[in-house]
């Protein structure tokens, strides 16, 4: 990462990541987008969750009352929490479903009008497949079970409107993929009217297009250590993000 690029802490779900068969595919417009991680069930169910049992509480309370019946404080008690708990994650619902809608107009405006700039990746965990031999190590045993790992690090990227800042992203990289280095370039495609790239965005990686790139630049590839981590190109004035 640039020393003066900024780090937004904007959601790593916003970072769309594609490993293309090819790297002629690297630049080529998007006409769609990888499917997001989906959002874990208890952020969409939960609300519904604490809300039955407080209901079932309330209502006996409510019955109590009108026959005389005594009601235990424990059941005040837990009503009480219930409905909290209730508000709580019915506003992590409404936060949730809020953010999807942002994200489904980010995705829309990114496929109707892409531009395309040059990024650096920075990892911050363990990189497989690191090394001149990645290809060689990456290659799976015939009797290993497919496995993915997901690969942590930085987008550190100079959007359209030249302010350089840095954003979370996160590779999972197939069994039999290579992954990125320290310092290799990464294609970013974002939005045309969203110039701070603060919305959606699409990351495309080949390790043949990184060293191409790099080979044209005269930047030594190989093991990450030998990258320019903090390295920028200039964005790609043609079409897409």
């Amino acid at each position: 990462m640039s020393a003066g690029a900024r780090v937004r802490r904007l959601p790593v779900r916003s970072v769309l990541v594609e490993l293309p068969a090819s790297p002629d595919a690297v630049e080529t417009d998007p006409t769609s987008l990888p499917t997001p991680d989906r959002v874990a069930a208890w952020r969409r169910w939960g609300w519904a969750v604490a809300f039955v049992p407080t209901v079932a509480l309330i209502v006996y309370q409510r019955l109590a009352a009108g026959r005389d019946w005594p009601v235990p404080e424990a059941v005040v008690v837990a009503a009480t929490i219930g409905l909290a708990v209730t508000a709580l994650l019915a506003l992590v619902r409404y936060l949730d479903d809020r953010g999807a809608a942002a994200f489904g107009r980010g995705r829309r405006a990114l496929l109707d009008a892409p531009v395309r700039a040059t990024g650096t990746f920075t990892p911050t965990g363990p990189v497989p497949g690191r090394g001149t031999d990645a290809r060689r190590d990456a290659e799976p045993s015939p009797s290993a079970p497919p496995t993915t790992a997901p690969v942590a690090g930085l987008l550190t990227v100079t959007p359209a409107s030249g302010d350089t800042f840095s954003r979370p992203v996160r590779v999972v990289v197939p069994a039999g993929v290579v992954g990125p280095r320290a310092g290799d370039p990464l294609a970013v495609w974002h939005a045309r009217d969203d110039e701070d790239a603060t919305g959606v965005l699409l990351v495309r990686y080949h390790r043949d297009w990184a060293d191409d790139l790099l080979a044209a630049l005269g930047t030594p590839d190989g093991d990450g250590d030998a990258h320019t981590a903090g390295h920028e190109a200039p964005p790609d004035q043609g079409p897409g993000a």
